[in-house]
């Protein structure tokens, strides 16, 4: 191998995503893909997880980037897909090309099977809040590429289920590609098999992502399998809910006000901002179903990660849109009021999209223009005439959730320690409260709690070693249970402590800032 060939298997190795690996070598993307289809050449594999594998082999001559290995327990999305035994070998090579494919730009993991088979692994590189997304995006992509053939296309049937998986990881993240062991997975494959053409069988855990996670309103009850044709479209349309977020009464009461001021020919551009689990969607679903209570006009869009930039659904129906869909929105005439353009998730486009999203919404007059997201760099929406940061919710709005999650009474010693645990964050509150009695930590939050986690590149071990102590621990007991110096561990610690995960007392003691990232690395370990 070339040594740049050598450089990018390490990466590789490292858990590192395409830009990640551009970024570190200052390189373009495109270049990082060239790299990558010649080393996989060269090595004779078709997909990342055998180029990984296959470097476990000549890792003695490779730059050495990871630390030691660690069996972890990792949430996990798997979708399986099939085709009969009947299909030409051609329908099976396309199925398999396509998932690899896939697999390679979406940093999953693909195992092909005999039989015109195949799966796809999310979330053991990296768990991310999308995840479930891209999923039923693959699945899709694989019946549109069989829809040249009716019968094949027709004839594909699937299993989509999400669980905890066991892996080797590297001490600071990313698959090591030793080892991988899940029940998800035969879980998958038995939907699969029993699933009627043209279906693919839901399982109740990635039932439970899907509700908890979508930016939809939930439906009455999940459903139990989608159409491998209406994958094109955003996961269901439950249309709006009644019900007011608890706890942003301040921001409610502004956005009812911001909508009465366009029946007056006034114009707003409105950020929302926060992080996963804040309540951003529920916001904009709030003006969208105002604006629908009054009689009024809203043209609601969500953005959901695609190839080359985000990919627009139009809500409620959740059809598929595009960019240009949203600015024609915004020039768009209307007599109904109040008026709103609604842009969920709009962290996802791109600079130029945002900014002539703000560009036309300085002439949207008698238009409310909301934009939300996890946040804005201020060059890409600098024209904003106000951003509303959702903070944490007070103990006691907190509680509140809690209570009608639960149905008891705001006084009740068990909503009181659920909401101490939600540390204000309305999700967190919800899914603990729903999935009080099992124990562990919901599959939702160890998602949401991993694609954090795993995005700092924080040391694996130092955390394990905080997690089991009793009591915080010093940098001198650290070193001796870490069999290392010291200035290794002030190192660790410190980018743990900028990272909001660790805290340091006036006794130079550390503990985890919040007691469920604790359970999450508890929880994450094999002994």
């Amino acid at each position: 191998m070339t040594p740049r060939q050598r450089q990018i298997l390490g990466l590789l190795r490292a858990g590192k995503v395409n830009k990640e690996i551009a970024q570190e070598l200052g390189i373009g993307l495109g270049t990082v893909k060239q790299h990558v289809v010649a080393l996989f050449k060269k090595l004779k594999v078709r997909n990342r997880a055998m180029a990984v594998t296959h470097g476990m082999e000549v890792r003695a001559t490779a730059p050495r980037l990871t630390g030691d290995g660690l069996l972890e327990r990792r949430p996990c999305i798997v979708l399986s897909v099939a085709l009969p035994d009947s299909a030409p070998a051609s329908a099976g090579r396309l199925l398999h090309q396509t998932l690899a494919a896939y697999a390679f730009d979406h940093d999953a993991l693909f195992l092909a099977r005999r039989g015109n088979a195949g799966d796809l692994i999310f979330g053991v590189q990296r768990p991310r809040e999308h995840d479930l997304f891209l999923v039923l995006r693959a699945a899709h992509m694989v019946y549109h590429a069989l829809a040249n053939d009716d019968a094949l296309a027709t004839a594909l049937h699937g299993g989509l289920t999400a669980g905890m998986v066991i892996a080797s990881m590297n001490r600071h993240g990313g698959w090591s590609g030793e080892a991988i062991a899940s029940p998800a997975i035969a879980q998958a494959r038995e939907l699969a098999h029993a699933a009627q053409p043209g279906r693919l069988a839901l399982g109740s855990s990635a039932a439970d992502l899907l509700l908890a996670l979508s930016p939809c309103a939930p439906p009455p009850a999940a459903p139990e399998f989608f159409a491998f044709q209406a994958l094109d479209r955003f996961p269901w349309n439950a249309g709006y809910e009644q019900q007011a977020p608890i706890g942003r009464e301040f921001e409610l009461g502004h956005l009812d006000a911001l909508l009465e001021s366009t029946t007056k020919g006034e114009r707003r551009l409105v950020c929302i901002e926060g992080e996963t689990g804040m309540g951003k969607s529920r916001l904009c679903r709030y003006v969208a179903a105002r604006c629908a209570q009054q009689g009024g006009c809203a043209r609601h869009f969500i953005c959901a990660p695609g190839d080359n930039g985000a990919l627009v659904y139009a809500l409620p129906a959740g059809q598929p849109a595009t960019s240009e869909d949203i600015l024609a929105a915004l020039k768009a005439t209307t007599t109904a009021r109040p008026e709103a353009v609604i842009v969920d998730d709009g962290h996802l486009l791109t600079k130029d999209v945002l900014t002539e999203i703000a560009r036309q919404a300085a002439d949207a007059v008698g238009r409310l223009v909301l934009v939300a997201g996890r946040r804005f760099a201020e060059k890409k929406i600098a024209t904003a005439d106000e951003t509303l940061r959702l903070s944490r919710l007070s103990q006691s709005a907190t509680e509140q959730l809690v209570a009608r999650t639960l149905g008891l009474s705001d006084a009740s010693p068990l909503v009181a320690k659920l909401s101490r645990d939600a540390a204000g964050v309305p999700l967190f509150a919800i899914q603990l409260a729903c999935q009080r009695e099992r124990g562990r930590l919901p599959l939702p939050l160890r998602f949401v709690i991993g694609a954090r986690m795993d995005s700092l590149g924080l040391d694996h071990v130092l955390l394990r070693c905080v997690a089991r102590q009793s009591s915080p621990p010093s940098l001198d007991e650290l070193a001796a249970t870490m069999d290392t110096s010291i200035a290794a561990v002030k190192t660790a610690t410190a980018l743990a402590i900028a990272s909001g995960v660790l805290h340091r007392d006036d006794e130079n003691r550390f503990s985890f800032t919040h007691p469920l990232l604790r359970q999450a690395v508890i929880e994450a370990q094999v002994e």
